[in-house]
């Protein structure tokens, strides 16, 4: 079996506007066994210090001789430094990072298995974050989340696999996918609010949906990938509610019950200017809301989070969102990669997002979020990146915890600039302002500065 004429299109397997896993595949053209055929493009490791994607560069010729035969192997390193400026409950400067460690094997295009793909990640984290020094119940720098413990939230963590998955399509228009899978992995399908907090915006809500908060980090699945064209990509998940970013999920496989999502993305023009819009439905069942292991459940001991869970054992989400370029520098033609974590144009726009959920188990019944960025405001800098962003949040006074007075919605607003010092070295100053739901702790104004390395 051969995949031919599929543009290079990312597949976005994503959980209300979570991030997904980042497939993509190129035309196929002639034999099936020629070395240019595979699921994956070559990248471009070529190039001098200041002009090359990877910092690393192509080791001698080596880089490419490996991804030609279907090795591609990366590291992602972003460190950060958090303050809280004013208000919030303490003052320290809160100093941390984040390693991701991408290995992809192409079976295609190494001639092993037509339409396969296997796709491993594993994850450092060390330092601290300033995550739990606001008032606010929402994490304010998604990049500090993963590799996720909930047990022992902010501590550092040598190395997880957070990611192990098997892709195979058996056409262009369809395939399956299952493993364990990085539900996070390269963030939102968003050209104005994507990244995984490592690039552009850093809090929660201006990257994924609120009420994904009870999704799992990492857990096992497996689904089906429909793409009906080269702008349209469907995906359903039947995936494990249970979070085993350091284990191997088999031990407690059915302890937190199932999770069934369906989602659909699609890229359009709007008056000659590229636009998109994501759209997921996410049902738990037989799950333990109590007990679940998310960042909205159980992270303090003590319930200083200020929510409490639900003995129902049903739940749903249901969140949709946009991105528009409303001006575009570059020309363009197809579909836009998604999931890279910037804009691929040079030019500005703007996004924003609405979500709901079942009000009977999850704290964040109503979410919104919305904003505008781009890249190269400035001419003489073409690959920075910009965005201004706010959001709000309904919480459902069923499950707050009243006597902790807690309110029953909140908002915040943030603003972020990245410097690309080279394509493959970036550093982006962040300023949010988080008004405090919490009695005692006043509204927060937090600045953050991040350096970002790929290797």
């Amino acid at each position: 079996m051969t995949i031919r004429g599929m543009q290079i299109l990312p597949l976005l397997i994503t959980l209300a506007a979570l991030p997904g896993m980042s497939v993509a595949a190129e035309p196929g053209g002639g034999d099936a066994s020629a070395q240019s055929a595979g699921i994956l493009p070559v990248p471009d490791y070529q190039g001098d210090l200041w002009n090359r994607s990877h910092l690393t560069g192509d080791w001698g010729g080596w880089r490419t001789t490996l991804a030609e035969k279907g090795i591609q192997f990366d590291v992602d390193n972003v460190n950060w430094v958090d303050s809280v400026v004013g208000g919030g409950s303490t003052d320290d400067a809160e100093i941390g990072g984040n390693i991701t460690y991408n290995l992809k094997l192409d079976l295609m295009r190494a001639g092993i298995l037509p339409g396969a793909l296997i796709q491993v990640r594993g994850e450092s984290r060390y330092g601290s974050s300033a995550i739990l020094n606001t008032g606010q119940l929402t994490p304010n720098n998604s990049a500090a989340l993963s590799p996720t413990n909930y047990s022992k939230f902010d501590a550092g963590h040598d190395i997880a696999l957070s990611q192990l998955s098997y892709l195979q399509m058996f056409s262009p228009h369809f395939g399956v996918i299952l493993g364990k899978l990085d539900l996070y992995a390269e963030g939102a399908p968003n050209e104005f609010a994507g990244g995984r907090g490592r690039t552009q915006f850093m809090n929660w809500n201006l990257n994924f949906s609120t009420p994904a908060l009870f999704v799992p980090a990492s857990t096992l699945g497996a689904g089906v990938v429909i793409l009906p064209s080269e702008n349209l990509t469907i995906t359903s998940l039947l995936l494990s509610g249970t979070q085993c970013t350091h284990t191997d999920c088999f031990d407690d496989l059915d302890d937190k019950g199932g999770i069934s999502v369906t989602t659909a993305s699609y890229q359009y023009e709007l008056f000659g200017l590229p636009g998109g819009t994501n759209g997921s439905f996410i049902y738990f069942f037989d799950g333990d809301f109590a007990t679940i292991g998310s960042f909205a459940i159980g992270l303090d001991a003590d319930g200083t989070l200020g929510l409490q869970g639900s003995t129902e054992s049903d739940s749903w989400q249901v969140s949709v969102s946009f991105w528009q370029y409303l001006c575009v520098e570059d020309p363009h033609d197809g579909p836009l990669h998604l999931l890279n974590g910037r804009p691929d144009l040079e030019g500005w726009g703007v996004f924003g997002s609405v979500s709901v959920a079942d009000k009977d188990t999850n704290p964040w019944r109503t979410s919104v979020a919305f904003g505008f960025g781009g890249r190269g405001v400035i001419p003489s800098r073409p690959n920075d990146l910009f965005g201004i962003g706010g959001f709000y949040n309904e919480l459902a006074s069923s499950l707050t915890v009243t006597n902790f007075g807690i309110e029953e919605d909140y908002a915040g607003a943030e603003a972020f600039y990245n410097f690309a010092i080279t394509p493959a070295v970036r550093f982006s100053a962040n300023v949010q302002y988080l008004p405090s739901v919490r009695p005692r702790i006043n509204d927060a104004t937090m600045v953050s500065g991040r350096l970002q390395f790929v290797f």
